[in-house]
């Protein structure tokens, strides 16, 4: 049930994926920032660690941001 964090910075540590802001809203949606995924594995460890919390506040990799980025294969 949680995640294999070693596996996924194996295959994907070094892309660099769109990350939502969820605290912030701009007009009808989060703004996001590129980001390498190692760097969000890094704040998505930490954000489990600390109760759900970070000083970073809610960030979300949606797998659908993802798959768009060409880093997942494509599946019939």
């Amino acid at each position: 049930g949680k995640p294999d964090f070693e596996h996924l910075l194996r295959e994907f540590g070094g892309a660099v994926v769109p990350v939502a802001k969820c605290d912030l809203r701009e007009f009808n949606s989060h703004p996001k920032e590129l980001l390498p995924f190692r760097e969000f594995v890094e704040y998505w460890r930490e954000f489990i660690g600390n109760g759900h919390r970070s000083s970073r506040g809610c960030l979300y990799l949606k797998d659908w941001h993802l798959s768009r980025s060409g880093l997942l294969p494509k599946l019939p």
